[in-house]
């Protein structure tokens, strides 16, 4: 049926080029067409970045799990207060927070929201919690993380780490023990697990410093459309290697693609140990060259559209004008016997 079809859209140059081994289809009606991200996906407002994060309940699970060696405070609480201590409060009262942001109101009454000066980094994956998607992969990288900033005594200048894992499937509740025990012993990062209203998620994207992409094609000619969203959010990425994901993540360019936990740590290393303080980094420059992602109607217009559409809504006008025409012919010629057998009428009557 393949090779029979008028027209072929493809998700990735490379399954054009499977098409063509395996169904000999090539020429000007196969067409890749990328997934892009609808308009919803952007970067978030700090006041939506504060509303959200207001609501979140973060530490519900470690609140659920309970804590460890009696302590009454969960690990944000912990961190909320040594973020306190290592921010400088601009003339004002502090009265509302969260990780991410602070809520001042000065001395004329006004409030304003800003991002704290101090606040973690944020780290977002999305994630199916099957097989084709190794978590073990993060949490290894991770530990290698907390590793690698102790052995360089980095605990006071490197952030503290957010990670927000969303989704839902069947290896969650492996993960979960293991995700406390983590949480537990690595006291520089913190991983929680979230299911999102749909319009949350977007916005929870926006917040992200770095999105984590462990997605592997089964096929190896697909993209992961979580990645896309968080392009069009202006989130860098850093995603697991497989066979057309430079496609997508252009490594050292918008993100970085790593192969193993190794090489994962590392990239995370280098691209938060200045942040948020220093905007002159990699981690910079990526985003800066996601600004200006295609959405999906426009890549549509662009790619696809004259491909499927062709020129029917020319052949439609034309057929119009066509139609009118005729029209005016016989109504022409009506007019013109009606006109002659008039006239004929009053020859014989005179």
């Amino acid at each position: 049926v393949g090779p029979l079809a008028d027209a072929h859209l493809c998700v990735t140059h490379a399954m054009e080029v499977w098409l063509g081994e395996n169904f000999d289809v090539h020429g000007k009606r196969v067409r890749v067409l990328y997934d892009k991200p609808p308009f919803m996906f952007g970067p978030t407002r700090v006041e939506e970045q504060h509303d959200l994060f207001s609501r979140l309940e973060l530490d519900k699970e470690e609140r659920h799990f309970g804590c460890n060696d009696g302590r009454s405070k969960t690990k944000i609480e912990f961190w909320l207060e040594e973020l306190r201590i290592r921010d400088e409060v601009d003339a004002g009262e502090l009265v509302e927070e969260t990780l991410l942001t602070q809520m001042i109101i000065n001395r004329n009454g006004e409030s304003k929201i800003s991002l704290r000066k101090n606040r973690p980094a944020l780290l977002v994956s999305s994630t199916s919690w099957t097989p084709d998607e190794d978590f073990s992969i993060l949490l290894k990288a991770l530990e290698k993380l907390q590793s690698s900033i102790g052995k360089r005594n980095n605990f006071q200048r490197f952030p503290k780490i957010l990670i927000i894992v969303t989704g839902k499937g069947p290896e969650k509740s492996h993960y979960l023990p293991l995700l406390k025990k983590f949480n537990d012993s690595h006291p520089q990062i913190s991983i929680y697990t979230i299911w999102l209203r749909a319009d949350d998620y977007p916005k929870l994207l926006g917040c992200a410093t770095l999105g984590i992409s462990l997605h592997t094609s089964t096929s190896g000619l697909d993209l992961p459309m979580k990645v896309l969203d968080m392009f069009g959010c202006q989130v860098p990425v850093c995603a697991v290697g497989f066979d057309c994901i430079s496609e997508l993540v252009k490594d050292g360019v918008n993100g970085r693609v790593f192969g193993n936990e190794d090489e994962l740590a590392k990239q995370l290393y280098e691209l938060l140990k200045s942040y948020p303080e220093n905007c002159n980094t990699d981690l910079d420059r990526y985003r800066k060259n996601i600004e200006g992602t295609a959405r999906w109607r426009e890549n549509w217009d662009e790619c696809a559209k004259d491909l499927v559409v062709g020129n029917w809504i020319n052949e439609k006008s034309r057929r119009q004008d066509f139609h009118w025409t005729i029209k005016f012919l016989v109504f022409a010629l009506s007019y013109s016997v009606m006109y002659w057998f008039a006239f004929k009428r009053i020859n014989k009557s005179d």
